[in-house]
């Protein structure tokens, strides 16, 4: 299994919105962006995408670009972008995917995953407090979006060490959890004896080997933070996303948001123990790149 991502996917099959004014980059991005995912992602990988995911306004609008991301292989999680103005509440957005049958999109906002014991966590992001254009509104949306930011990565970690890691079937759909890998309650094998039914384990040989079910230490998995917007200039700025990110110790952040001529502005880098890397999809030729 492995993790993918890529930004800014731009799709509008359903609605009037050519993407090569932007530019000769942007030609054909649909049809590019299908070949290269299918010619290097599985039905067992992950693939990040945070935020401009579709240019329609309404959910029924986006629904086409959903399906088409749907019929891709792999699992994906789905975060926020500036121009996603289709995407509701939580419940609303995944209400929307149930009703139609779009099983492989999950969505990010104010809680966190785990996948194969990677923890993803994440939120838009917004304008910096040292970038000329911010304005005394904008503060309050940078502040609000730091602390979602926070409870997002708090929550990949209560999920992490409460064992809730995203088991997959074969189809690369999540599994719901009534079968894990690892006892839902490790500490039952001290004491097997309290197992009324012994097919709650899978595999019975463990108890011979406890040792073999432990998790992974928090402080040795790898924690992956996704934005839409820069959560640092190419100054190198802190700020309170940097701030966040080092405090509960992740070690990457992906983000989108910057396209032609702004990608030279782009921080790829690493500052205080925290690697940041531009995955905007014309940035990476629409071929999503394995994190």
């Amino acid at each position: 299994m492995s993790i993918f991502a890529i930004a800014d996917l731009h799709l509008g099959l359903s609605v009037d919105k050519p993407m090569d004014v932007f530019g000769p980059a942007w030609i054909d991005h649909v049809e590019r962006l299908e070949k290269n995912w299918r010619e290097k992602v599985t039905s067992a990988d992950t693939v990040l995408i945070p935020g401009d995911i579709s240019w329609g306004i309404s959910m029924e609008e986006t629904l086409a670009d959903l399906q088409f991301i749907d019929d891709l292989p792999g699992t994906k999680i789905l975060s926020k972008g500036n121009h996603d103005y289709w995407w509701g509440t939580t419940k609303k957005v995944e209400d929307f995917l149930v009703d139609h049958d779009l099983t492989t999109i999950k969505i990010l906002k104010n809680k966190g995953f785990v996948v194969e014991n990677t923890l993803i966590a994440g939120t838009r992001g917004w304008i910096l407090p040292e970038n000329p254009e911010s304005k005394k509104e904008d503060e309050k949306i940078y502040l609000r979006e730091v602390g979602r930011l926070e409870r997002s990565l708090v929550d990949s970690i209560r999920a992490f060490e409460e064992g809730q890691a995203e088991d997959k079937n074969t189809d690369g759909k999540a599994l719901s959890g009534d079968e894990p890998e690892q006892l839902q309650h490790p500490e039952q094998l001290q004491h097997p004896e309290q197992l009324k039914h012994p097919e709650q384990l899978k595999h019975p040989e463990q108890l011979k080997h406890p040792e073999q079910l432990k998790h992974p230490d928090i402080n040795s998995v790898r924690k992956i933070a996704m934005l839409h917007y820069p959560p640092v200039y190419e100054t190198g700025c802190e700020n309170g996303f940097t701030k966040t990110l080092e405090k509960y110790g992740f070690d990457l952040c992906l983000y989108g948001h910057l396209h032609g001529r702004a990608h030279q502005n782009a921080f790829n880098g690493e500052k205080n123990g925290v690697e940041y890397r531009l995955i905007a999809a014309d940035y990476l030729k629409f071929d999503p790149v394995k994190v």
